[in-house]
């Protein structure tokens, strides 16, 4: 054993370079062995779920002995697993989105009271809401609470059931009012005694994304308004951009359009009469004529009422008794309009329209070999070509001078640091990310196959090379080579020449001449 050792530390000491190569070989070998046996790639099964999401499923492989790494939100299977593990987990109702959903109601337990089954159903009915709302493509998460009270007995004990929807958005995403609205309705119609007004919705960044509605607030516009005001100003700007554009080239123009809406929604209802226009309706006359006859007279009563004392009493006046009575009755139907008008609302009231237009740069083109997006001396757009734009812009726009519509077109320079500057939208990655642990997998073993080859393989194959050219020239020097060491000698006295260049290559190379004196000692 002692020997061995002391030959060790011989060939360490001779060799150095040769010992540390196969070290730096052995270790190489060692890391592409684990490397390459580090167990089955792993791609993303499922990322961003929520704990109860995560718990099922990795019960649910689990179950099925399906090996898994978690890391962080990410659950990762073998990469020839991915597909066929989700589609069965997707038959399981995996994963489910957003809490539990009226599956719960799959599986029937032996006396469950009616207060479990109403809490099961408010949690199955949570869940779905929560799930149909995920499929918003700007929201990640949501979670919907309902506050459902008890029917009471009588109606002044009624409560007003309510609701209130969280969301997790995607990064730099935004809800628009409109999928706000349809939140409120969607969660609305879907329990009873919920009407919208009773519905909210937050971010989980502390934002109300819905409103209380204020009818004596008339001091600003409601979001939706709002919204189409700046609709229909992009409209128009894109109207008036897109169409110069084809005329002065692209990125030459910026336009501007500031709309002055009316949102209020009236609704009108009128009578009017026409005096002029009368009709007869209905007419009725009465005629009564009454001549002669007998007067009742004196006290009434029995004696008043007998025909002696009336024709005693007629005698006594001296003229006949007569009755005459007239009677007329005209109705007129007067003509009568009834009108019920709704004036439209988002009704342009004013228009303003700002252009701004790029010059000329005619310097540019007269260059002899100027590159074709060199410029020159900035030449502003003349009188006529500014009228013909302002006409083309007012034709867009619609142009109202009733309406007092402005329309303003200016030519100035335009800044093309500024407009390089803009930040560029984001870029798909190049390289997908389930792909990137393969690539670095492979790209370190390249790594270590060219350090073995640079650092070991090149050094020992020079080294070898060296060796036998000095071994060739050790040759040519001694031209009695294996003839003993005094023919080398007295050559060497006869040959100075080759006395000086095998001194050379003894300084050069000790170790390869000592390899050739220790193999002419054995021959001898």
């Amino acid at each position: 054993m002692q020997k061995l050792i002391e030959q060790i530390k011989a060939f360490v000491k001779e060799k150095p370079l040769m010992v540390f190569g196969g070290v730096a070989l052995a270790a190489a070998l060692v890391a592409v062995f684990f490397v390459m046996n580090q167990g089955p790639e792993y791609q993303t099964l499922y990322t961003q779920l929520s704990p109860e999401d995560s718990g099922a499923v990795i019960e649910k492989l689990k179950d099925k002995r399906v090996p898994y790494k978690v890391d962080g939100p990410a659950i990762s299977v073998p990469a020839d697993k991915v597909y066929e593990t989700r589609m069965e987990l997707a038959g399981e109702g995996l994963p489910q989105g957003g809490g539990v959903g009226f599956e719960i109601f799959d599986k029937s337990a032996f006396g469950v009271t009616d207060f479990v089954q109403k809490i099961n159903y408010k949690r199955a009915l949570q869940g779905e809401l929560s799930r149909t709302i995920t499929q918003i493509k700007e929201i990640e998460t949501a979670r919907v609470h309902l506050a459902i009270p008890e029917k009471g007995v009588f109606l002044d004990d009624q409560k007003k059931a309510r609701a209130s929807v969280i969301v997790k958005l995607r990064p730099g995403k935004q809800l628009t009012q409109g999928q706000v609205s349809s939140i409120v309705h969607l969660v609305a119609n879907s329990a009873d005694d919920l009407k919208p007004e009773d519905v909210a919705v937050v971010d989980t960044a502390g934002k109300m994304w819905t409103r209380e509605a204020d009818d004596d607030s008339g001091m600003m516009l409601s979001a939706t308004q709002l919204e189409y005001k700046r609709a229909l100003e992009r409209d128009y700007e894109h109207r008036v951009q897109s169409m110069l554009e084809k005329a002065v080239g692209p990125e030459k123009v910026v336009a501007r359009v500031s709309a002055d809406v009316d949102t209020r929604h009236v609704e009108r209802t009128e009578e009017t009469y026409d005096p002029e226009g009368q009709v007869i309706r209905s007419e009725q006359r009465n005629k009564e004529t009454s001549v002669g006859g007998v007067a009742a007279l004196g006290v009434p009563g029995v004696l008043s009422n007998m025909p002696e004392t009336a024709q005693a009493k007629n005698t006594s006046n001296g003229s006949p008794a007569s009755s005459n009575r007239q009677g007329e009755v005209i109705n007129y139907e007067i003509s009568k309009v009834t009108s019920h008008v709704v004036e439209p609302t988002g009704a342009i009231k004013r228009l303003t329209v700002s252009v701004l237009v790029d010059g000329t740069y005619p310097a540019a083109a007269a260059q002899a070999g100027a590159p074709a997006d060199a410029k020159g001396t900035y030449a502003p757009r003349t009188e006529e070509e500014l009228a013909k734009f302002t006409d083309m812009v007012k034709a867009a726009v619609g142009f109202s001078e009733s309406r007092g519509d402005v329309v303003s077109v200016v030519s100035t320079p335009f800044d093309q640091g500024l407009m390089e500057a803009e930040v560029a939208p984001e870029k798909e990655p190049m390289v997908p990310t389930e792909l990137v642990p393969v690539i670095l997998k492979y790209a370190t073993i390249a790594l270590i196959t060219l350090f073995v080859i640079l650092f070991v393989v090149r050094p020992v194959m020079k080294r070898l090379t060296q060796e036998k050219k000095a071994l060739e020239e050790i040759q040519r020097s001694m031209p009695a080579l294996g003839g003993g060491s005094e023919l080398a000698l007295e050559a060497g006295k006869k040959d100075f020449d080759s006395v000086e260049r095998l001194k050379r290559v003894v300084r050069e190379n000790p170790q390869q001449v000592a390899m050739v004196l220790k193999g002419w000692i054995k021959e001898r």
